[in-house]
């Protein structure tokens, strides 16, 4: 009997229990709303300021030399002397090497004995016009005379083919490239096609520093403004410059502005095909829209951010103008004061998902 007892006792408790779980629904809701807040993921945010900076850009360039040619003989003769090694130094007209064409010789022998008679007949004709007009008519003159004046000229130019067996610098450099060796037959370059070169010359009294500009900082570059130069492998030595000139054009493909800028280069320190970095300090608008460096992100070349919008993550390409180590500024006309740009858990969301954005406490 006492048995019986106890289980209706058991029975009826489980069904009040039952009864006041239900008529408390509040307790279910704040223990579901408290687990779905805690599946948001939380993510620091800013907002744009207005701020005034200088920016500064490194690039990375190449040194070339001032002027550099690939010189070839212009006229056809066998090489009997080279006087210039790689290394040497040439001044401008002086000769590097020098070839024979025994052809061209014989040619001018011919030519200078045909000169000889035909100014002998001429002379000769000339006197006698001068003196008796009647024993010689002006037309027997004048034939002559265009005789005498073909035969030197004919000769004038095999004189000159024969000066272009000295080849010779056509400018203040060094050797850096050396193509033959004695008793070459070389080929005309002037007329002649794939002849063989003789050797290669460099200015390098002073270096052309070569520099690509990306589109974002070309507007801001102009010839004359100061850069530092250093080279690393010279010991992180530094140059002071100026841009020497700039091409004015991007490069369709690299979307680049090519900028030179001339250095000094007396004592050869500097080799052509060095690395130098380049920085160049640029001057900012004053109060202008920026962001720090820490909210950009990169994916295929691109550029952009993290917005927040009613909670929302959006993804948003974004366009930069000037930059320094801690900012840069936006260009974009949809991104204003008020909007909210994730600095902290970028990583962790995706476009489209819901966040709770805080507030930067240095922001």
């Amino acid at each position: 009997m006492k048995n019986r007892i106890h289980i209706k006792l058991l029975v009826v408790g489980t069904v009040l229990l039952s009864f006041f779980s239900a008529c408390n629904p509040s307790e279910k809701e704040e223990n579901s709303s408290s687990a779905t807040s805690d599946k948001i993921q939380k993510v620091e945010v800013v907002t744009p300021k207005q701020r005034s900076f200088t920016a500064e850009i490194l690039i990375t360039g190449t040194a070339q030399p001032n002027q550099m040619v690939t010189i070839y003989a212009m006229e056809s003769g066998v090489l009997s002397q080279i006087k210039k090694e790689i290394g040497d130094k040439v001044q401008k007209g002086e000769t590097i090497a020098v070839l024979e064409n025994p052809e061209l010789v014989q040619q001018q022998i011919k030519l200078k004995a045909e000169l000889q008679a035909k100014e002998s007949v001429y002379n000769r004709l000339k006197s006698v016009y001068e003196k008796t007009p009647a024993l010689t008519n002006i037309q027997q003159v004048e034939n002559a005379e265009a005789e005498y004046l073909s035969a030197k000229a004919n000769l004038d130019a095999v004189n000159s083919r024969l000066s272009f067996l000295n080849v010779k610098a056509p400018f203040l450099g060094m050797i850096t490239k050396r193509f033959v060796d004695n008793g070459s037959l070389l080929q005309s370059g002037l007329n002649q096609k794939n002849p063989q070169p003789v050797v290669e010359i460099q200015e390098t009294n002073h270096i052309r520093l070569t520099i690509p500009v990306p589109e974002t900082d070309a507007v801001a570059l102009k010839q004359g403004m100061e850069v530092q130069v250093t080279f690393p492998e010279l010991s992180g030595k530094t140059y002071a410059a100026k841009i020497s000139r700039t091409s004015n054009a991007l490069d369709p493909q690299s979307k680049t502005m090519q900028v030179e800028i001339d250095i000094a280069n007396e004592d050869a320190t500097i080799l052509t095909g060095m690395y130098a970095k380049v920085m160049m300090k640029i001057n900012s608008r004053q109060n202008i829209l920026s962001l720090p460096i820490i909210s950009k992100m990169s994916f295929k070349n691109e550029d952009f951010v993290l917005v927040v919008e009613n909670k929302i993550v959006k993804r948003l390409p974004i366009k930069i103008g000037l930059s320094d180590k801690d900012y840069f500024e936006i260009l974009n006309a949809e991104i204003t004061e008020n909007t909210q740009v994730i600095v902290q858990g970028k990583g962790l969301v995706n476009d489209g998902q819901i966040v709770e954005p805080v507030f930067n406490k240095g922001s």
